[in-house]
């Protein structure tokens, strides 16, 4: 851990819906880490699957939320991002990218809303980070075929660097979720970083400081939050690499944990099955009273 606790780090998150398991992933992060934090870009997709009840949370963290809500709403839209560099109103749309502008500290962190903080995730990823852009959990390895074959891992993303016949050949071989849309977003030109290779945003560190020069509006590379290939985070990833940057892997589950109700890792099927959502909501209303005395 860090000896001397100062704030150099801002959060970005991006609400839509859950607003009581946000409370918790705010809550729970501040509980753990609010000694490095500096503001919270807290933004409001601008469409919302029921009427917002975020004015708790607002009241709750005061002028430590920096709140932003875009006009435009892409959802999992792929982004054009020539057209989006002209058009700020479409750019801030993209996830976490107002954020990414506005923050004025070396580093950003990046949470999905639904995460509990067990510990100080955030003085851990501040003392591993190291020279590395950025750090957290690397690879959907869980549907890459790389990781089938045992030719790759989170840990030794940048020593598997298949060409495109390789790679579309390990594909059939090896078929996963998501290979079958390999051959309409994989580079001939540039085939690694592989389809699945990203730092996954549920909960991952930025270092801004490296990575802005390299990242649109001033630099080449894509919008972190864009969705673009088969996921969020994708194209930046590939960009950074293949511009010189290098990521750490960090296996945050001691700290931190994604879906923490229903444990699918996956926040976004809540959004289509109204039960679950619910169950999810009541979940978390009940820690908000019972472990933080927040009565919305």
């Amino acid at each position: 851990m860090m000896n001397s606790p100062k704030a150099c780090v801002d959060v970005a998150i991006n609400a839509y819906g859950k607003p009581y398991q946000t409370a918790v992933t705010l809550l729970t992060l501040m509980k753990h880490s609010h000694q490095w934090i500096n503001k919270i870009y807290f933004v409001e997709e601008a469409k919302q699957p029921e009427p917002p009840n975020f004015k708790f949370i607002f009241d709750h963290f005061g002028d430590k939320i920096v709140y932003y809500k875009p006009n435009v709403w892409l959802w999992t839209k792929n982004v054009k991002f020539d057209f989006l560099l002209n058009f700020k109103r479409y750019r801030h749309a993209v996830r976490y990218q107002y954020a990414w502008e506005k923050s004025d500290q070396k580093y950003l962190l990046v949470i999905h809303n639904d995460v509990y903080f067990k510990s100080d995730l955030v003085g851990e990823y501040l003392s591993d980070i190291g020279d590395a852009s950025g750090i957290g959990s690397i690879g959907q390895c869980w549907v890459c075929p790389a990781r089938e074959a045992g030719l790759c891992d989170s840990d030794k993303y940048t020593e598997y660097k298949p060409d495109y016949e390789e790679l579309m050949q390990l594909a059939a071989t090896y078929p996963q979720a998501r290979t079958g849309e390999y051959k309409l977003v994989v580079d001939r030109a540039a085939p690694w970083p592989l389809p699945e290779c990203r730092l996954n945003e549920y909960v991952a560190m930025i270092d801004l400081e490296k990575t802005r020069k390299d990242t649109m509006p001033v630099g080449k590379g894509a919008a972190f939050g864009a969705y673009d290939r088969l996921d969020v985070g994708v194209k930046w990833f590939a960009d950074m690499n293949n511009a010189g940057h290098r990521f750490k892997h960090f296996n945050y589950d001691p700290y931190a944990t994604h879906s923490w109700i229903s444990l699918q890792n996956a926040g976004h099927n809540a959004l289509f099955n109204k039960d679950l959502y619910r169950h999810e909501e009541s979940v978390a209303l009940q820690v908000l009273k019972d472990e933080f005395n927040v009565v919305p």
